[in-house]
């Protein structure tokens, strides 16, 4: 049986949207019948994500966190997955990674170590915020559109979509929303969501098998 691994630290706001966001990945994986293993908060760490990369061997690998080019931290910040150490973990798999500029250096690293495909960004990813629901991340409507760009390569690829085909549908829906929010400048943070929606676009990338599926 496949099998679907997901970190969801919760240490500081940004990644506890991320957190957030997954809950609805997750719902979509029970309605599909899907074997998934949640490492949320503390458990985003790196002896535990390790340890189920060897021993459970997951088809799809969703990183929700901080980082940089050369690695993906989980909770507390804790290193994961650095570059030239420890990315052939990711041998034979799909790997999306929410994580600032991960697949400008380590992606390209992990694909030459057996990686089937690494999808994220070679930038920072960014989201608009309202500091007045962050309490309550569902309810943000500035964060929206974000979390519908992301989460949407998740479950693409859960229905069976390739990497190639589940990536352009995220950059086609961002494309429509794009317009969505270019209607009107009415509304206040619009401007900020369309340059960040772009801005994600811009820098999401793949590296590896464009055919590659769940």
């Amino acid at each position: 049986m496949k099998k679907f691994l997901i970190t969801r630290p919760t240490h500081e706001i940004r990644v506890t949207y991320l957190f957030h966001w997954g809950k609805e990945i997750l719902e979509f994986a029970k309605k599909k019948s899907i074997n998934f293993t949640d490492f949320k908060n503390g458990k985003a760490n790196r002896k535990d994500v390790e340890k189920y990369l060897k021993k459970q061997n997951p088809r799809l690998v969703l990183f929700n966190g901080h980082g940089n080019t050369s690695m993906i931290c989980g909770h507390d910040d804790e290193p994961l997955i650095i570059s030239n150490e420890n990315e052939d973990l990711l041998n034979s798999k799909i790997t999306y990674a929410i994580v600032c500029d991960a697949a400008k250096k380590l992606g390209k690293n992990a694909v030459k170590k057996g990686c089937d495909a690494f999808i994220g960004y070679e930038g920072p990813f960014g989201f608009v915020r309202d500091a007045s629901r962050e309490c309550n991340p569902f309810k943000d409507k500035f964060a929206e559109p974000f979390k519908e760009i992301s989460n949407i390569i998740v479950t693409s690829l859960l229905k069976g979509d390739s990497v190639e085909e589940s990536v352009e549908k995220s950059k086609h829906l961002t494309s429509e929303l794009i317009k969505k929010y270019s209607t009107s400048d009415a509304e206040p943070g619009f401007k900020d969501i369309r340059f960040w929606l772009f801005w994600d676009k811009f820098f999401l990338n793949f590296i590896g098998d464009p055919t590659a599926k769940f």
